[in-house]
């Protein structure tokens, strides 16, 4: 029974994040049946931005299915408890407005993904680790540098302020923010659990951001200027950096590179 519903599980993270990343392709090229899911008109490059997220929880979950190393859901399940969590109650406070679209819809999803992650993170907290390694220092020192970047940016969007490198609209600026700071509790939740299994799967959502994210913000360097032009190199650095630690460590460096022997 219990290896069945193991099977089950994994089969399930599999499949949820296939299709998560067949969402994220249909956002990255503005395709009408994604972006009809989006209820708000908006700029392909906040469509882009989107597919970004989608393919950092996709990877994780694939991770996480394939590896069988089903205690690393406990992050991501935090994570998206509470960024769903909060966009529900923003959806809720906008519901009925004239201005605003029908919501109900959105209500019913993010109430129900809401609690699912809720579920998903009681549950997988009573599950042993298999892979008893320690994550590198470097990765434990940037997991709480992150954590800190994000709680900072994603309280700013939250507010609606002018900090990414196009011009953003109102309610799209406050769900990045709740993806932020959703982010920020699940790199430090690998801050205060510093197993290896809590930062391989951030480490391989990261790098999918980045890939996803590098393209359109590289040809952006010749279309902005002033503010955006900072928020843009800063934007872009961060990418560097992070994408060159999820490669190292997923790669390069012996002791934590995909393949290499638990311990």
């Amino acid at each position: 029974m219990i290896v069945a519903q193991e099977r089950a599980i994994r089969a399930g993270l599999c499949a949820s994040g296939i299709a998560a990343l067949v969402l994220a392709l249909g956002f990255f090229q503005s395709a009408d049946w994604a972006t009809e899911l989006w209820p708000w008109e908006d700029s392909p490059l906040s469509f882009i931005f989107l597919a970004s997220i989608l393919a950092a929880i996709a990877l994780p979950a694939l991770w996480i299915g394939v590896t069988g190393e089903l205690a690393a859901i406990q992050a991501g399940a935090l994570e998206l408890s509470l960024t769903y969590g909060a966009v529900f109650v923003y959806l809720a406070t906008l519901a009925g407005d004239p201005g605003q679209p029908e919501l109900w819809p959105y209500l019913v999803a993010f109430g129900g993904a809401c609690a699912s992650s809720v579920a998903a993170f009681a549950w997988s907290r009573r599950i042993p680790w298999r892979d008893e390694r320690r994550m590198p220092n470097l990765v434990w020192v940037s997991f709480g540098a992150l954590a800190v970047i994000l709680t900072a940016a994603g309280a700013i969007l939250v507010l609606d302020a002018d900090i990414f490198p196009w011009d953003l609209r109102s309610e799209t600026s406050v769900i990045y923010g709740f993806i932020f700071l959703g982010a920020a509790a699940f790199f430090a939740y690998g801050f205060l659990r510093p197993r290896w299994p809590n930062a391989a799967p951030q480490l391989v959502g990261f790098l999918a951001y980045d890939i996803v994210l590098i393209g359109p913000f590289i040809d952006r360097f010749g279309e902005v200027s002033g503010r955006q032009l900072a928020s843009l190199i800063v934007h872009t650095t961060v990418l560097l950096l992070s994408a060159a630690l999820a490669f190292h460590c997923l790669f390069v460096y012996e002791p934590t590179r995909l393949g290499s022997p638990k311990r």
